[in-house]
């Protein structure tokens, strides 16, 4: 029952990211710019004018679409993985295994995007969306194996 429920986390949440990837650019831009804005007013107070608004976006911008991507993958290589932890030892070879998946995916992902309208294909995306699933993995081998003593 267990590695049911990963796998279906793992099909679950690539379908999340297949979503954020099927919004067209107008709609994706919206959701980027109001968690911008919503991040922003956490920690400053008072109301933004329209120019500020657009300053603040204007800044933010990449980083906060660059850091949605690595952690997207992130949490795809965690549930990725844990569900692999199931089936086989952590082993080099299995990690590696999981990070060229998750690569594939995120592959994928950018060409799925050529598709939609206003949206296009990035490999720096790729590269990101990699190390996000790279990180991800790496971290849930270090967790299991140094907190839980768990011996592969």
């Amino acid at each position: 029952m267990k590695k049911i429920i990963k796998l279906i986390l793992v099909v679950l949440w690539m379908g999340v990211i297949f979503t954020f990837s099927s919004d067209n650019a107008d709609t994706s831009t919206s959701k980027s710019d109001g968690v911008i804005i919503n991040i922003y007013k956490t920690f400053h107070k008072g109301n933004l004018t329209n120019k500020e608004k657009q300053e603040v976006i204007d800044k933010y911008v990449f980083p906060v679409r660059k850091i949605a991507h690595f952690t997207e993958y992130l949490i795809l290589g965690i549930l990725l993985i844990s569900f692999i932890s199931e089936y086989k030892k952590l082993e080099l070879k299995y990690l590696l295994v999981c990070i060229i998946l998750c690569m594939l995916y995120a592959v994928s992902d950018e060409i799925h995007q050529i598709f939609i309208s206003g949206r296009t294909a990035k490999i720096l995306d790729v590269f990101i969306d990699t190390l996000g699933s790279s990180t991800g993995i790496f971290l849930y081998k270090i967790v299991k194996v140094k907190l839980f003593n768990v011996k592969e």
